[in-house]
């Protein structure tokens, strides 16, 4: 008999606008904010990011992922969020279609320079994942 294994201490990746990303992780963890598993990248808009760069994160180790872009209307490069978001959409429902919970993935928006959001998301998808069978074996 296989006893099912749970994620307790998921490895998540967040991707980050630098407008709204000032934080540092090492920062965060150091404060006990986040776990020693969240890894931040940094990128000169969501907009940028591409599906592949999502599904890499997950296929190589990640248990979570998610996108921290500006607020829809104050993206400082005007329509950035709003391709990441479909991005992230269309990673979800590819998710959908291997048998693999697409809350795994989410969007989350914040205000130039908020720390707290992103703070929040992580914990929310820690929350999500914890418990969960772990994508890799």
């Amino acid at each position: 008999m296989v006893a099912e294994m749970s994620i307790s201490d998921p490895k998540i990746i967040a991707f980050c606008c630098n407008y709204t990303a000032s934080v540092d992780a090492d920062a965060l963890k150091a404060a006990g904010l986040v776990s020693e598993n969240f890894e931040l990248v940094r990128l000169p808009c969501t907009g940028r990011l591409e599906v592949v760069q999502i599904l890499d994160a997950l296929d190589n180790g990640a248990e979570a992922v998610f996108v921290t872009g500006c607020l829809v209307d104050e993206c400082h490069n005007l329509t950035g969020s709003r391709r990441a978001s479909k991005r992230v959409q269309y990673v979800k429902g590819i998710l959908e279609e291997l048998d693999i919970d697409p809350g795994r993935v989410e969007m989350f928006f914040a205000g130039r320079g908020e720390t707290e959001p992103v703070v929040e998301a992580a914990r929310e998808m820690k929350g999500r994942v914890t418990g969960m069978e772990p994508i890799h074996k």
